[in-house]
């Protein structure tokens, strides 16, 4: 296989290309990694036809992702274990995610087999060193198609609602099964008098969020209003979504794909 063919396209956001990476003082411009082609995208790339978002500010966030596609018949737990080996070594706890966190112009060529999110405070390059270092500057690990390594919204809510026995609550939930239907992956800690459910992935609609929290109050036994929304982390940087770029269909959206092959 062609190194062309597994190169590393990085689609950024507006923001990004602004310097307004997170972590990054003003006017930061990030330097291409060994092997990682930086382009320049609309902004649109990022959540296209996302849903209408009214929980903002501090409950999304800025993440930066990689979205790995495999070559076909291939073993994609190879892939796995060298990002995870790699990662490990640089000290990035990463975290599983859906494909549909990056968004649907940056899908429209297909769907990547495997995505992780870096922390928090990782940036675009720590991506890059991460992909070089599990796969080599050239890229050219088999099995290896091509990489993504790009900026996403997330969604980063906890919902939190008051009862005697959280832990009866939290049990009641996982049996009905709304939230893990609504939101796929998400933390529940049942405290004193009070339980938590964290979820950090993909943006929600405003109706999902209603929805989970009527779920969460017919399994308390409460009303809908009784379960609260907040952000998981109150430091940081949020995202104002009605700031965000007006986003074109996806269709419309140029390619930031560099991988030789015909998607």
């Amino acid at each position: 296989m062609k190194a062309a063919a597994v190169a590393v396209s990085a689609v950024l956001a507006t923001s990004l290309l602004a310097g307004c990476t997170a972590g990054a003082p003003p006017g930061f411009r990030p330097s291409a990694p060994t092997g990682v082609a930086l382009t320049s995208g609309s902004g649109s790339d990022l959540g296209n036809g996302r849903p209408q978002v009214g929980f903002d500010g501090l409950m999304v966030r800025r993440r930066i992702v990689v979205a790995l596609h495999q070559a076909p018949d291939t073993d994609l737990e190879k892939l796995r274990t060298a990002l995870s080996t790699a990662a490990a070594s640089l000290g990035l706890a990463v975290s599983p995610m859906p494909p549909d966190v990056l968004g649907a112009s940056a899908l429209q060529h297909g769907t990547p087999e495997l995505v992780v999110a870096l922390p928090s405070d990782a940036t675009v390059a720590d991506g890059g060193e991460m992909v070089n270092l599990a796969f080599g500057p050239g890229l050219s690990f088999p099995g290896l198609d091509h990489v993504h390594v790009a900026q996403v919204l997330v969604h980063d809510i906890r919902f939190t609602v008051s009862s005697a026995d959280p832990g009866a609550v939290s049990e009641a939930i996982a049996m009905e099964g709304i939230l893990s239907d609504a939101l796929g992956n998400y933390d529940s800690h049942a405290g004193d008098g009070e339980l938590e459910l964290g979820y950090t992935g993909p943006l929600l609609s405003d109706k999902t969020v209603e929805a989970v929290r009527g779920g969460i109050a017919r399994s308390a036994g409460s009303d809908a209003e009784d379960v609260k929304v907040s952000p998981r982390s109150d430091t940081g940087t949020g995202v104002d979504m009605e700031k965000e770029p007006v986003e074109a269909a996806a269709a419309g959206q140029p390619s930031h794909e560099n991988s030789g092959r015909g998607h």
